[in-house]
């Protein structure tokens, strides 16, 4: 009798998952645009269907699969989310949102609050990728992904898997925005995507697709301006999350211009700031490896490509140095290490206003042992040094 009163009880207070719900019940949301115009917010919501998760054995749907969306308005960020609750007809679930796109507008007017408003909002997860745009938002969830592959296969998505091929400007998380906002000494390189529609074809029809085209400048939590992709090409091929940059170096041989093809493979970038009496010099010591891919001519000399090589690093450096220096960024991130690590120094150049410029004698390039790629007999002769 004592058993069953137990086992009773257990059943009255143990209810089990009673309001559990199916997850074909809710919408999924895997993306966030946001845009302030004409003094409101603009939302967009991108949702998964449950026709983009695989059928097949190779992890894509056998048709187009299609893109829903959900827009809203009003005076705040939470306010324009409610409009698109009213329509939406089903619960809505933010765990899988890995994706944040802002307009050109809003990084201008209101990035702070609406940073703010997403940091308080205990329903959005922050691990997702931002982005800036000019582009609008619901063109930018609804480009193509060829071969039918789900949207959340595009390269905003998973950048990480592109750069092994071709790097392009390092991605930032919500939550790394988030953090360096409010950082006066961070800038802030807000990779900029946009549509292209003369790359991919599906049969003779154009597709559009999300590329990369440079970044946005952010600092002192103002946006200093945009910067383009030829702009920041230095920055990108020496930052320490590039994986892979191809490169194209030119010598003349007899009145011939010949030319090689370079990849410039996992870099390592070290800032370098030198106290000199009372002066103090900022630098760059940039090592790298490189492999030929392809070349003109038979024989390749090994001295004179590395130096072209540290040439066309040490340019590129610089030049993207100065494009941001201009409208008041620093890429390379010299006033923030000097903050951390050489905090009086700081101090003393910022109550000057004199703070230290890079100077082009002060990038190092070190390229290391030159190789080969010969799997097929190329004909390429190369000396290791």
């Amino acid at each position: 009798m004592r058993n069953f009163l137990f086992v009773t009880s257990l059943m009255v207070f143990l209810t089990g998952c009673a309001n559990i719900r199916e997850i074909q019940y809710q919408a999924y949301a895997v993306g966030i645009g946001i845009d302030y115009k004409d003094h409101e917010y603009h939302v967009v919501l991108q949702f998964l269907d449950f026709s983009n998760v695989a059928k097949t054995d190779q992890g894509k749907s056998d048709r187009p699969v299609p893109v829903w969306l959900g827009t809203g308005k009003g005076k705040t960020v939470e306010d324009a989310i409610i409009q698109i609750y009213h329509g939406i007809q089903i619960p809505i679930n933010y765990d899988q949102i890995s994706l944040f796109v802002f307009g050109k507008s809003l990084l201008e007017h209101r990035l702070g609050k609406t940073l703010k408003s997403l940091d308080t909002n205990f329903n959005i997860r922050q691990t997702g990728l931002a982005y800036g745009t000019e582009e609008k938002v619901e063109k930018i969830f609804t480009t193509k992904v060829p071969f039918n592959y789900a949207y959340s296969n595009s390269r905003i998505n998973q950048p990480e898997f592109m750069q092994q091929q071709d790097s392009s400007v390092p991605t930032i998380s919500l939550q790394e925005l988030i953090f360096q906002f409010n950082e006066k000494t961070k800038t802030i390189v807000l990779p900029r995507i946009t549509i292209n529609e003369k790359i991919v074809k599906q049969n003779l029809e154009y597709l559009p697709v999300n590329i990369f085209d440079g970044a946005y400048i952010l600092k002192d939590e103002k946006l200093k301006g945009y910067l383009s992709q030829q702009n920041l090409e230095g920055f990108i091929r020496v930052n320490n999350k590039a994986v892979r940059s191809p490169v194209i170096v030119g010598e003349e041989t007899d009145g011939k211009e010949e030319l090689v093809q370079i990849e410039l493979l996992k870099p390592k970038v070290k800032r370098v700031i030198d106290k000199d009496k009372n002066e103090v010099n900022i630098g760059l010591d940039i090592n790298i490896s490189a492999i030929i891919r392809e070349a003109t001519k038979k024989e390749v000399l090994s001295p004179r490509v590395k130096r072209k090589i540290k040439e066309k690093i040490t340019n590129e450096v610089y030049a993207a140095y100065l494009k941001s220096h201009q409208i008041g960024g620093d890429i390379y991130q010299f006033e923030d290490f000097m903050y951390r690590f050489m905090y009086e120094d700081w101090k003393t150049t910022k109550k000057k206003d004199d703070f230290p410029v890079l100077k082009k004698e002060n990038i190092h390039v070190k390229v290391r042992p030159l190789k080969s790629i010969n799997k097929i007999n190329s004909g390429i002769k190369l000396p290791l040094e």
